[in-house]
């Protein structure tokens, strides 16, 4: 296969196809253990400005191709197909630019690099390599010892202070004028947003509220919404979110579409949704593309303007783990979900065996965890029995493959790839922290004291309790999941208007469509009178709150 054809390259003229790229694989590891030459790892990403841009100078510079050709195996990743590798390799930042050992430790990286000083390092690192077997070989052991120690360190005892913390940790670096938080580059931080839209819920606190819809309202009215065709741009390089940086992604606008509908700002959710109906959307599948690349210039224009120019690149590859993030999103907004619920089961679900990533690439534990989540949701919107038994059927596989016996809690593979430091166990806190959220919800759809979904979703959250503190606001969907685990609720009703008054009420209500059309608010095994109205869902929710409390 032509490189051109298996490796995604920027869709401006370049060069970088007569590079001689390797997909990530055990036969470049074996040639450049047979050559003895380093590994260029090169992580890019199709929606990635930079990368094209490194694309179309560097690596189409005739010295620069010829010195990895000559002295290297590169090896080309893209980063959401196998965002296991970037979780292990990310220099910082994509284009990340690696430089391995023949068995994948670490040499040096960076991110983009010109090609003056690509070339320069090209042939510096070469020497180095050759020359310096042993000291290679020492600082190789050291780093490896302290991965080693990386789960352990992990870990930690649940402190219910915890959530109080982190949500101070988001209050804090809220930006009063601008919304948001923190200065520039400033990101959307769903998850910020949603834990500030369910505190203020929980503790009657409408300034939390205030925090969350002046943010979503600075970024929907600023230069990093797109206002023509809809939908938000990945982030801003300013404080005032006037200048973005122009991709378009599937994994960002899953938690905004969320918050847009917990916020109750309608009409940027249907313009949200309607882009990504439109341009994301397959419509014969129901099944959502990965993202739409940057365009500066395409952007800059007019709905007029537009209608002659040809769109920015979309990458249709349909992702399992932002498929089922969007999923949830809809139900919860109350939008049609079932197509692409049914579609994405269809396509990447196997009784047994779990949830794969892409096409053609195998599971990753975000792949499991939303997807065990959105089977989980699905049953709750009442869309039928058959997505419990699919929910059981993932919780089973994610504790089977995923599980670590010793510590508890999940790592992001299932280790069937362990080349290079594929190899090093990690628990990363959002899978873990989703994990959770999913497992409690499927704990109080069970009612079983026995079923011990309650005490994974805990060890998920104590495998990855140490890493809080220091992630700061990063860790607001850790706090989500924690306070979930000794507040969720369980109403048993078929009711639709009953449910939808019971999570207004409560955002870790969870719907159990088995009753009738009466609702019975459950804490645990403490089940109220029934009632009949949505004002008697929201007594009886505060009740509950109460009795547990």
């Amino acid at each position: 296969m032509e490189a051109a054809e298996e490796f995604h390259f920027s869709p401006r003229p370049n060069r970088a196809s007569e590079i001689n790229w390797h997909p990530w694989s055990k036969e470049a590891f074996d040639e450049a253990r047979l050559t003895n030459r380093p590994i260029l790892l090169s992580i890019s990403a199709v929606w990635c400005h930079w990368c094209h841009v490194m694309d179309e100078t560097t690596y189409s510079h005739p010295s620069v191709i010829e010195i990895i050709n000559r002295d290297y195996v590169p090896v080309r990743v893209d980063n959401d197909v196998r965002p296991d590798i970037n979780q292990r390799y990310n220099m910082g930042g994509w284009p990340t630019t690696a430089f391995l050992t023949a068995s994948g430790d670490i040499l040096t990286g960076a991110t983009y690099l010109p090609p003056d000083q690509m070339a320069s390092a090209l042939v510096r690192i070469a020497g180095y390599y050759r020359g310096n077997q042993t000291e290679i070989s020492a600082r190789v052991l050291e780093a490896r010892k302290r991965a080693a120690l990386g789960v352990s360190r992990s870990a930690g005892e649940l402190e219910p202070r915890l959530v109080a913390e982190i949500l101070d940790a988001v209050s804090s670096a809220y930006d009063a004028e601008y919304g948001g938080f923190g200065n520039a580059p400033k990101f959307p931080q769903a998850d910020a947003i949603l834990l500030l839209l369910e505190q203020s819920v929980l503790r009657s606190d409408d300034e939390l509220r205030r925090m969350a819809v002046h943010t979503l309202e600075k970024m929907t009215g600023g230069g990093t919404y797109d206002h023509v065709e809809g939908g938000f741009f990945r982030y801003s390089t300013t404080q005032d979110w006037s200048v973005p940086h122009f991709e378009k992604m599937l994994e960002d606008h899953a938690g905004l579409v969320h918050a847009l509908s917990l916020a109750g700002m309608s009409q940027a959710l249907d313009k949200t949704a309607a882009y990504l109906d439109r341009v994301l959307r397959d419509p014969n599948t129901g099944l959502y593309a990965g993202s739409q690349d940057a365009d500066e210039h395409y952007y800059s224009m007019d709905a007029d303007e537009r209608e002659s120019a040809n769109a920015p690149y979309v990458d249709r590859r349909i992702y399992t783990s932002w498929n089922a993030a969007l999923a949830i999103a809809y139900l919860e907004a109350g939008r049609p979900a079932e197509k692409l619920l049914d579609s994405l089961f269809k396509h990447a679900y196997r009784n047994g065996e779990g949830m794969n990533h892409a096409e053609g690439v195998g599971g990753q534990l975000a792949d499991q965890v939303w997807a065990l989540w959105a089977a989980a949701r699905a049953y709750q919107h009442g869309l039928g029995e058959g997505w419990m038994e699919v929910a059981l059927d993932l919780a089973a596989h994610l504790e089977e493959r995923y599980g670590d016996p010793e510590l508890g809690g999940y790592l992001d593979h299932a280790g069937s790839d362990e080349l290079g430091r594929l190899g090093e166990r990690i628990k990363p806190l959002a899978e873990n922290s989703v994990a959770a959220m999913a497992l409690i919800e499927l704990d109080n759809l069970r009612g079983d004291p026995g079923s011990q979904y309650g005490a994974r979703a805990r060890h998920a959250l104590e495998s990855v309790a140490a890493l809080p503190r220091s992630f700061g606001l990063m860790a607001a969907i850790f706090a989500r999941a924690l306070d979930r685990l000794d507040h969720a609720i369980k109403v048993t009703t078929r009711n639709p208007e009953l449910a939808r008054a019971a999570l207004a009420a409560h955002p870790y209500a969870v719907i159990d469509p088995s009753g009738d059309d009466r609702a019975v608010v459950c804490v645990g095994t403490i089940c109220l009178a029934p009632v009949f109205t949505p004002d008697g869902v929201k007594e009886s929710i505060r009740e509950a709150a109460q009795t547990r409390a």
